[in-house]
């Protein structure tokens, strides 16, 4: 059930973007735009709080590609992934 609701949340700002850029012009698409993609890590955050299993599977597939990353020397990547991992694992377990 909550994720189908996930997936409208993610699908629903892309279409209004669409419909913004064929109504509206560039402008307030672009804009529209902007505002999607500063409120996505938001959308994540708080869909790791309420279902904890997603920051849980976030968390364990972001630990594996930091130490892939690791492995490779991308030293920046790695610890970036190493970063999203500590934040899921901090949420799943924080909504408990």
């Amino acid at each position: 059930m909550l994720l189908p609701l996930i997936v409208a949340a993610c699908l629903v700002p892309g279409a209004l973007t669409v419909w913004l850029l064929r109504q509206h012009g560039w402008g307030v698409a672009t804009l529209a735009g902007v505002g999607v993609t500063v409120a996505f890590p938001a959308l994540l955050v708080s869909g790791m709080l309420v279902f904890p299993p997603l920051g849980y599977a976030i968390g364990a597939a972001a630990t594996l590609a930091a130490l892939r990353d690791y492995d490779t020397g991308r030293l920046w990547h790695a610890t970036t992934w190493a970063t999203v991992a500590v934040i899921a694992m901090a949420c799943a377990r924080w909504s408990r």
